[in-house]
């Protein structure tokens, strides 16, 4: 076999469209959850604002963090699993040495993270998911069963470490002259981000553009130190990654079929396990301090790593279905096109949603209700699957998607 020296985009035929609609339905997922990120402060994510508590608004909220939250990121690092192990089977194909390209593509993918957090939103995932690459590295001539393994001391891990962590404080509060300074410390800490959201809400309703700017390297920090903290973080991504390259080595390629079968077997199950979590998940809400650590936190974090990849990837069993009832026929392959160019819609969400939030923009900032969230969620999102689907009857690849191939490869596409 010869080698390739040009690599082109991916013919339609040759492309996995199960693949294309779910990356387009867990884009959906994302701008669901991320929409509230961007009207309001990253750091009221663990501060008391006291707003929206009019009940419809707190059933809105409590039906995303059931159906929504942490569910379509675990699917986007699912199929960002299974894509490292195609990448690596086409450039296999290409005969082309794979660390090499992989390196030049996560690091491109890190760049262009870093300037969306810089210059967009201090919530990007890019620069996680470029981290995770690397790292995925690690595992790319692993056995399945060193796979597994690593997938369940990622995840016990975490689960292991907030344990620690909560029986340490638990302990502490108990010794008089401990607990004092330990709650001078939380309240402080408390204040802190009290000011940190007020400031915000000031920063991005009248503030210019560089004093956002500022505002977005503090949030950063918060950000990237929870990747680091967070059950959703770090370490649960890559677990996911790694269970995306687990299905990937099952035949994906040469058998796509077996991977509908797979999850279609298995959606019933996964949601009688992952919904039932995922309501409790919801339901901590209620009583859980993020800034004393209190016990609902560590039972809050069981509930996630229980309910949401089961829920998640119920959905997936679920999709897979209806695609395959439908046939080629089906609605949702009017999602494959946003899959398609899911980096150009991602990074698209962020530039929508800044202008329509921020004072530089529409100045809406702070106003988003849980109620509106869905409504807005989905006029968003339809006017990507229309571009997305206009775009494909006149170019082959989404434009960052281009640009992200040719540093891979070197070569202009």
């Amino acid at each position: 076999m010869q080698p390739v020296d040009h690599p082109a985009p991916i013919p339609q035929s040759k492309r996995i469209i199960d693949l294309d609609i779910l990356r387009g339905i867990a884009l959906f997922g994302i701008l669901v959850v991320n929409l509230q990120l961007f009207a309001h402060p990253l750091f009221s994510l663990i501060t008391d604002t006291g707003q929206f508590q009019e009940w419809y608004n707190q059933l809105a909220a409590s039906f995303i963090h059931v159906f929504f939250e942490g569910k379509f990121i675990t699917l986007f690092s699912f199929l960002f699993g299974i894509g490292f192990y195609i990448f690596a089977q086409r450039l296999k194909l290409k005969e082309m040495s794979f660390y090499p390209v992989f390196l030049r593509r996560m690091g491109l993918l890190f760049f262009i993270g870093f300037l969306h957090a810089w210059l967009l939103w201090s919530g990007d995932i890019l620069v996680p998911y470029a981290i995770g690459g690397f790292l995925l590295m690690l595992f790319f001539k692993r056995k399945d069963k060193t796979i597994k393994v690593w997938m369940g001391i990622l995840v016990g891990g975490m689960i292991l470490l907030f344990a620690v962590l909560m029986l340490l404080v638990m302990f502490a509060m108990n010794i008089p002259d401990v607990a004092e300074g330990i709650t001078e410390g939380f309240v402080q800490q408390e204040l802190e981000y009290a000011e940190l959201t007020q400031r915000g809400y000031d920063v991005h309703e009248s503030g210019s553009y560089s004093e956002i700017m500022a505002y977005r390297g503090e949030e950063r920090s918060f950000v990237w130190l929870g990747m680091l903290l967070s059950p959703a973080g770090l370490a649960y991504i890559l677990a996911i990654f790694l269970f995306g390259l687990f299905i990937g080595r099952k035949g994906i390629l040469d058998n796509p079929q077996a991977f509908r079968d797979y999850f279609i077997r298995n959606w019933k199950r996964n949601m009688l396990i992952g919904l039932p979590f995922s309501i409790f998940y919801a339901i901590t809400y209620k009583y859980v301090d993020l800034i004393f650590f209190n016990y609902w936190y560590f039972l809050q974090i069981i509930a996630f790593f229980l309910g949401t990849p089961f829920l998640c990837f119920a959905y997936v069993g679920l999709i897979l279905k209806m695609i395959q009832k439908a046939g080629e026929g089906s609605r949702l392959s009017q999602f494959a096109p946003v899959g398609r160019m899911a980096l150009t819609n991602y990074l698209m969400q962020s530039v929508i949603c800044t202008t329509i939030f921020s004072g530089y923009g529409f100045g809406l900032y702070g106003k988003l209700s849980p109620i509106m969230v869905l409504p807005i969620a989905i006029v968003l999102f339809a006017i990507q699957v229309w571009f997305s689907k206009w775009y494909f009857t006149r170019y082959r690849m989404g434009p960052m998607e281009r640009l992200w191939r040719m540093g891979t490869y070197l070569k202009r596409i």
